[in-house]
């Protein structure tokens, strides 16, 4: 089957604008890694190693959470409408994340940040599929996957080069870590 041009054009933007879940999933699961010395200094949100490994851990378990829940919340409400609200939950999370006043404030908006990653590893490579003609299925769900691994470098590789950039400056860097 002949695709057009502009069905081809739509279908490449959709796929491009989905897998920025698979993006930010890695760059989520990996940035917290820059972030954590600069939630842990005595100005900032003063962590203890324990309190240290719940907000590591917290995305983790909103992670198994979110994707045991987002393929049934997919199925009741449709692929693209789940995407947009774990969208809006990326969004509205990581303003809490780069916000949080306290301890307690970072680990619910990093385990709410979770349930988002979980979800859009089970809705975006589901959507990918059944928008996709069966000879680009496989194609462009592999894409989402590079694109998380695409997140992950991302995440270390801003994280190097913010600690480089600001040494010593921990008030401006967990905002930007995050």
């Amino acid at each position: 089957m002949a695709e057009s041009g502009e069905y081809r054009s739509t279908l490449q933007r959709i796929m491009i604008i989905a897998t920025l879940g698979g993006l930010l999933f890695g760059y989520d699961t990996g940035v917290v890694n820059g972030a954590l010395p600069f939630m842990a200094a005595p100005d900032q949100l003063n962590l203890d190693p324990l309190q240290e490994g719940m907000v590591v851990s917290a995305l983790l378990v909103g992670a198994a959470v979110g994707s045991f829940c987002g393929g049934r919340l997919a199925d009741y409400q449709g692929r693209k409408t789940n995407i947009l609200w774990l969208a809006v939950i990326f969004f509205v999370s990581t303003l809490g994340c780069s916000l949080a006043p306290s301890f307690h404030v970072m680990l619910v908006s990093r385990f709410v940040l979770g349930l988002a990653v979980g979800g859009a590893s089970v809705t975006v490579p589901a959507y990918l599929a059944e928008i996709s003609p069966a000879e680009r299925r496989g194609r462009m769900v592999t894409q989402n996957e590079l694109m998380i691994v695409t997140g992950q470098f991302l995440a270390f590789l801003i994280n190097a080069i913010i600690a480089v950039a600001m040494e010593g400056e921990n008030h401006t860097c967990r905002f930007v870590c995050i």
